[in-house]
């Protein structure tokens, strides 16, 4: 395993405590983006991202003419009215960006799809529910299977193209939920395994220095082999035909709202036409030549 990147606000002493190790900053509004990279850059670090945290929906946030360049991560809590967004698709476009919006909130689904539409790559925040299966089942199969031109919805496109039936399919990353690639730091350096826990002020060594080898320290070892428990303890997540593109990630829900199963289940159809059809067009038509 190379080193993790580091997600962490852009204070200067935090980004100064260490050295050429890529960098996702964290800040609150877009006016925050260009002093961001721009200190990750000074520390002698790389600039991986930016994430825009905001409180604000989408069509509330100003961006500025100077992001061009940056790569953007942008987390809001609504997409907004798109009649506020129409006069700034043009910039949005132009920038190098993913619109991240919540994956339980039926005007959400709304909203992906149609940024997708207007080619801006989003994304459906999969995490805390409870999440209407069958709505997401509709944008699913849209961001996958749709002929018509569109910018990619993940986790939707990921999933399609990176699974495979010989082994799971790992998708935190686009979430920045993933300890093999990311770990998160607060103002004060100290390192928590994803964004909920880092929020949680839930911290598994005082800073990055402390980690070492990250494969072979403790947490990050006993977080990648979590999905072990669920077939030492026989859960029924762990017999799931979906649980290669799953692995447990909404047993939370479980047996309150158990739609997942089925969600996933239909994904990997799904996917298959995908494949098939994606391999069909490399073949270049059914006519050998």
């Amino acid at each position: 395993m190379n080193s993790p990147n580091i997600v962490c606000p852009p204070e200067a002493g935090l980004l100064n405590s260490f050295r050429e190790r890529s960098v996702v900053a964290r800040v609150k509004d877009p006016g925050r983006v260009r002093r961001a990279a721009a200190r990750v850059r000074e520390s002698g670090n790389r600039l991986l991202g930016v994430i825009i945290d905001s409180a604000l929906p989408l069509d509330q946030m100003e961006f500025g003419d100077d992001l061009a360049g940056i790569p953007l991560a942008v987390m809001a809590p609504a997409g907004g009215k798109f009649r506020h967004l129409a006069r700034r698709l043009k910039q949005l476009r132009e920038l190098e960006l993913r619109i991240y919006l919540p994956g339980n909130n039926p005007d959400s689904l709304v909203g992906l799809r149609i940024l997708s539409s207007v080619g801006i790559p989003a994304c459906a925040v999969l995490g805390d529910g409870p999440h209407d299966w069958e709505a997401l089942a509709d944008l699913m199969t849209f961001a996958v299977l749709e002929r018509t031109p569109h910018a990619a919805i993940e986790p939707f496109a990921f999933i399609a193209s990176h699974d495979d039936p010989l082994s799971s399919c790992e998708w935190g990353g686009i979430y920045f939920d993933d300890p093999r690639n990311f770990l998160h730091l607060d103002a004060r350096g100290r390192v928590a395994l994803s964004p909920s826990e880092l929020r949680d002020k839930r911290f598994i060594a005082p800073s990055i220095s402390e980690i070492g080898v990250a494969a072979e320290y403790p947490a990050i070892r006993e977080r990648l082999q979590a999905w072990r428990r669920f077939f030492a303890d026989n859960h029924p997540c762990a017999s799931c035909r979906g649980w290669r593109i799953c692995r447990g990630r909404f047993a939370r829900e479980l047996p309150q709202n158990p739609g997942c199963a089925g969600f996933f289940e239909e994904m990997l159809d799904v996917v298959r036409q995908y494949q098939a059809r994606r391999d069909q067009a490399h073949r270049g038509g059914m006519w050998p030549r």
